[in-house]
């Protein structure tokens, strides 16, 4: 067979079906039998889908598209702006995250920003091992709240938009004792109290104490951030930062914040 005949066949030829490991994201329904389902994969980043006769399937994907719930799919992109799921095998169920209002409403705001902050078929290996560490997280004993800070910074890092909380942007120097620190969610860092005369509205305070846990989290590896402790106090000022850190950045609100 020539170079040509290759080429001709290999276009004609229907494309292997791909798998990888993948989170659910989102299920909604779509017409009398199917459901659209958009998963956080590990091979190939966001990837919305239909599940043909989901909704009346008694074996295929009986109790496998759940939210939250970590799969092994196998799909098919050929053909259609949505990709078909042929099989889905559960790997592991979060049944706490059901349990739990809190909980429940901590995984759904990780969903809906990782809905806002991707793109389909923009695959990143380290994100979605933070999406597996945050969701373990959550179903354990962890406290909510802290899971959830730990999980923005982290973030913030992997989508390249890492806070300088360092020293002071204007001066330089970093703080020191009980001054007044603010964050600059614009400039994306600090100013020292010195300096504080500089301050714009879209400042946040924030205390010394809290800035350092901030800091430990950026260069802790996920497997050693058990060990960082969060008083209510802290816990307040980095939910606030992180949360107003990221609407800034998204030009949007996350709406499961309400929910918390």
């Amino acid at each position: 067979m020539n170079k040509l005949s290759h080429i001709i066949l290999s276009i004609l030829m229907p494309l292997d079906p791909r798998h990888t490991a993948a989170v659910v994201l989102k299920v909604s329904d779509y017409g009398e039998s199917d459901k659209i389902v958009t998963f956080y994969t590990q091979s190939f980043g966001k990837l919305a889908c239909i599940a043909k006769g989901a909704k009346r399937s008694k074996k295929r994907f009986v109790n496998k598209l759940e939210l939250f719930s970590l799969l092994q799919i196998i799909f098919d992109n050929k053909g259609s702006s949505l990709a078909r799921i042929d099989e889905a095998e559960l790997i592991r169920i979060y049944p706490l995250l059901r349990e739990d209002y809190t909980r429940y409403a901590a995984a759904t705001l990780i969903c809906e920003i990782l809905l806002n902050w991707t793109k389909e078929y923009d695959e990143d290996e380290r994100l979605f091992t933070l999406l597996l560490w945050t969701l373990n997280a959550l179903n354990s004993s962890t406290e909510t709240i802290r899971t959830l800070i730990l999980f923005h910074i982290k973030l913030f890092d992997i989508l390249g938009y890492r806070p300088d909380l360092s020293v002071c942007s204007i001066c330089g120097m970093p703080p020191a004792g009980r001054e007044k620190i603010r964050f600059s969610i614009s400039g994306s860092c600090i100013i020292c109290s010195k300096c504080s005369k500089h301050k714009g509205s879209a400042e946040i305070p924030v205390s010394l104490s809290t800035l350092k846990l901030m800091q430990k989290t950026q260069d802790l590896p996920l497997t050693k951030l058990s060990r960082l402790c969060f008083s209510q106090t802290s816990s307040k000022e980095a939910t606030n930062i992180v949360r107003q850190y990221s609407s800034y950045l998204l030009q949007r609100d996350i709406q499961s914040w309400n929910f918390l």
